[in-house]
């Protein structure tokens, strides 16, 4: 289960601008460097106390305080568990989407809500429903909420130290020192999100005393092995009716896709299938073998799903059970084309970061010529538009979501161009009208869809017109099969039955600033 990490970039975004600008006002008046402490301490403090009201308020959830929205199996689980463990219980609610997922949120045990969405009941057995409730009432009783906002403090601190201590002459290196590990605290406090995860999991396993079901339900959730039918569309060719108050509800369930859950009042019935654990195993290799899943996961909130299912296969075997989905202890790594491709990724941002190196140099009065910053312009221009090339190359072929997912060649450098049909069924981030990315299911599975645009404000042009009406459509795609975290395809453009074409514009954008960057390197070097 994914965090609500995507879902709470609007929050990081606001207290990042809040903290860029009471920065440069303390800066701009010479505040001392205690004052700038307190004054990020503070900041996270208002984060942690107003954080749960904004989700509150930014995302679409609808409470079970009458009991008629989650099933009673699951209530009733979360009672007696909380009961046991000495916990109040939480408030539970539930996101009308089709993308299966949950999460937690609150200050304290005392408070906390667990949230979860109608994919994940439609997807799951009751069992493993019950599961991914252990895992967030793991977050819970381990006091998590306060625990990453705590970590979360420290980068804040050392972003402090750096910038008020680099212009100083007698601090300017403990500055950048501190610069340098402000970068490498972002990463371990990942780390640390990563290391609750794994927590959560364990806990999970140890009081429903099936590691098998959380198993189960993470290669559902991550690896999109789902089958799905329908009813919505039954519904819409033969009751009449009623398609306009289908539609608005089909739509309501949509929209809070990635991170859904689910319930059973869903307008569309999910076929339980395609998790056996041969499928998992394939869909799986993936995040064992290919070097880029390794880069992926350390900017990651949470663990790779095999190494996850791992970890529970460990639980599973301390309680004498049999493992369910098995893998490899060891695999070797398929290194294949992996350093050519960091190399390429790299090298447009290298001959950038030089060029800015030669700004810098003129600034201090040493002399970097014309030609060497033209040299630069047109080396930086150049390798970026071969990296665009080369992560947007193929010709669009047919292909099925359950195909797509068994490969383990791709990542987000080495794209799969493809053609995939099926049902728009949510936002990619449930319940919020910023989120322009969406899901797709078809007959062998779910699939994230990003609309990536490098034009300003498209995305949210789109996710705001465009999205929702999406939602319940029967489409083709044609884009780019990449992976990073999870399988995704970057879309190229999107048909709908009725004709409705929409398209994404990055490819292009992005080959025309790099041939515009070229293009000022030539006029330098006349």
């Amino acid at each position: 289960m994914k965090f609500i990490a995507r879902s709470l970039l609007i929050l990081l975004v606001l207290y990042g601008l809040v903290f860029a600008l009471g920065d440069a006002l303390l800066t701009r008046y010479k505040a001392p460097l205690w004052f700038a402490i307190a004054f990020a301490v503070g900041l996270i403090g208002i984060q942690y106390l107003a954080g749960p009201w904004l989700i509150e308020w930014l995302m679409d959830i609808v409470w079970d305080d009458d009991g008629l929205h989650i099933s009673e199996v699951h209530r009733s689980f979360v009672r007696q568990l909380c009961a046991a463990r000495g916990l109040k219980a939480p408030r539970l609610g539930i996101i009308y989407s089709g993308t299966p997922n949950a999460f937690s949120f609150g200050h304290t045990p005392g408070d906390a809500r667990v949230v979860i969405t109608q994919g994940l009941l439609d997807i799951l057995t009751p069992e493993e429903v019950n599961s991914v409730l252990a895992h967030e009432l793991g977050h819970v009783e381990h006091w998590d909420f306060a625990v990453m906002a705590t970590a979360a403090l420290a980068p804040l601190l050392l972003y402090q130290v750096y910038v008020f201590g680099r212009g100083n002459n007698n601090t300017r290196a403990v500055a950048w020192a501190a610069y340098l590990c402000y970068l490498v605290s972002q990463f371990i406090v990942l780390l640390l999100n990563r290391t609750r995860e794994y927590m959560a999991d364990h806990y999970a396993a140890r009081v429903t005393g099936e590691p098998n079901r959380l198993s189960s339900a993470l290669v559902k959730i991550a690896c999109g092995l789902v089958r799905a039918r329908g009813e919505y569309q039954e519904q819409m060719l033969f009751k009449t009716s009623d398609k306009k108050e289908l539609r608005r509800t089909q739509r309501l369930e949509g929209a809070l896709s990635v991170m859904g859950i689910s319930n059973v009042q869903s307008g569309a019935a999910l076929a339980l299938g395609g998790a056996n654990p041969a499928d998992a195993a394939l869909v799986m290799q993936w995040d064992l073998v290919n070097p880029w899943a390794r880069v992926y996961e350390l900017n990651s909130t949470h663990p790779l799903t095999a190494f996850r299912v791992r970890a529970l296969n460990d639980d599973a075997a301390a309680l004498h059970q049999s493992v369910e989905y098995p893998l490899p202890e060891r695999q070797n790594i398929a290194w294949g084309l992996f350093p050519w491709e960091v190399s390429l990724w790299a090298a447009p941002f290298i001959t950038g970061a030089l060029l800015l190196f030669n700004w810098g140099l003129n600034r201090f009065g040493i002399g970097a010529t014309q030609r060497s910053v033209a040299e630069l312009l047109m080396a930086t221009g150049a390798l970026w538009v071969i990296r665009a090339w080369y992560r947007y190359r193929g010709e669009f072929e047919p292909a099925t979501v359950g195909a797509l997912i068994r490969d383990t060649e791709v990542s987000q450098m080495r794209p799969r161009a493809v053609r995939v049909q099926g049902e728009i069924i949510g936002r990619g981030v449930p319940g919020a009208f910023w989120s322009p990315d969406l899901v797709l299911r078809d007959a062998t599975g779910l699939l994230f869809v990003l609309y990536r645009q490098s034009i300003p404000f498209a995305r949210l042009l789109f996710a705001i017109k465009s999205a929702d009406e999406l939602v319940g459509q029967k489409v083709e795609i044609e884009g780019w099969f990449r992976r990073g975290l999870r399988p995704y395809i970057e879309m190229s453009n999107l048909k709908t039955e009725q004709g409705i074409t929409k398209r994404a514009w990055s490819r292009h954008v992005q080959c025309l600033l790099a041939l515009a960057v070229f293009a000022v390197g030539c006029w330098f070097l006349q």
